[in-house]
């Protein structure tokens, strides 16, 4: 498999888990290893670092499921979990990122007077 196709598979990755997530205020863990296991790909493919876009390990917590008010007992979800708007930050910025790279050519970042 060669970088180009290597990269397309993972902005593949990217953007089908961006259509996907469930929405919820928090998604399960699995959702961010996958994203975060595709900007490693592209890491290794372009031989750049890109950990700013991953989520970070620390996002990942455990939810509660339900609590009793009358005995102070917390029932928490299965697993770890991370908010959803953390993730979908991470995932919308690389995308623009790669998106102004690749029209970094055409376009010039900031505003231009409309004619």
């Amino acid at each position: 498999m060669n970088d180009g196709d290597k990269i397309l598979r993972a902005y593949a990755a990217i953007t089908s888990i961006r259509a996907n997530v469930p929405e919820r205020h928090e998604v399960e863990a699995r959702w961010v290893n996958e994203f975060n296991e595709a900007i490693e790909k592209l890491e290794k493919s372009l031989g750049i670092d890109l950990q700013e876009f991953k989520v970070p390990q620390d996002a990942l917590k455990r939810f509660v499921a339900s609590c009793n008010s009358l005995t102070n007992d917390v029932t928490y979800l299965e697993g770890q979990w991370c908010e959803r708007a953390i993730l979908m930050q991470k995932l919308d910025s690389v995308l623009v990122y790669f998106t102004g790279l690749e029209d970094r050519d055409d376009k010039k970042i900031g505003f231009r007077p409309s004619l």
